[in-house]
Formats: C-alpha cells, structure tokens, sequence
C-alpha cells in the first residue's frame, strides 16, 4: 500500500472545513447542508485516494452511488426502522432527514472533486502524465 500524501494533505484540509462548518455555521442552512454534504464526499474521495490510486472516475462514481444510498435510507426512515433515531452519533453518521437537494450536493461535490483529482492534483503529482478519468 503505498501512501500518497497529497491526498493526506487534502483529507486533513477536507476534514478541517468539515469541522469549520460544523462548528461555526450551525444555523446557516446553505453552508451546513449544501457545502457540508459537497466536502464529505471530497473528504472520502481523498481519504480513500490516499492509499491506493484508484480510476477517479470508478472512485466517483463509487461514492456517488454510496452516497445516494445513504439518502435513500434516510428516504425510507432506517434509522427509525432500526429503533436508533435517537442515537447522536447515528444521526451524525446517517443524517436523518431526507432532501432532494442533498443529492445535488452529493453530485456537485462529486464532480468538482473529481475534475480538481483529474485536472490539477494528478498534474501536480506527475507533470508528464496524461490525466485519464480510466
């Protein structure tokens, strides 16, 4: 397994405006839930890119898939089928209230995450190859 830093670099700085938007934009509907859902897809794309160089687009497409599913369970109310919707953490984890728009920020923060992999991150790591989505 090799490590790749520069997806460290960026999990870290995903994770800090993870962390900044929860922290400091609580009662900012935009920011908490748009941008919010749009960073953790970036967070998990990185977090997963940093140990094994995966085909961004298979990657993407992956965590697009993920993440709608999460929705969709939140569409279906899991957590209260499972007795857990009191549970903080699950709430954190899982969400708890379904929303089109959710789905948008999942989409949006897939593509520009993979646009900046393919685009500009990969150029920076290797200036002579070729950026591929594979």
């Amino acid at each position: 397994m090799k490590i790749r830093f520069i997806y460290i670099g960026l999990s870290l700085f995903f994770l800090g405006i993870c962390f900044l938007i929860l922290h400091s934009f609580r009662s900012n509907v935009f920011i908490r839930g748009f941008m919010g859902d749009m960073t953790i897809v970036m967070l998990i794309y990185t977090c997963l890119q940093s140990v094994k160089d995966f085909s961004p687009a298979k990657l993407s497409a992956s965590i697009l898939l993920f993440s709608f599913g999460i929705e969709t369970l939140q569409y279906f109310k899991i957590l209260r089928f499972l007795g857990v919707q009191e549970n903080d953490t699950t709430k954190i984890i899982f969400g708890s209230i379904f929303d089109p728009l959710d789905l948008v920020a999942y989409l949006s923060g897939t593509i520009l995450i993979l646009w900046m992999d393919v685009s500009m991150i990969r150029k920076f790591v290797d200036p002579n190859q070729n950026s591929e989505l594979n």
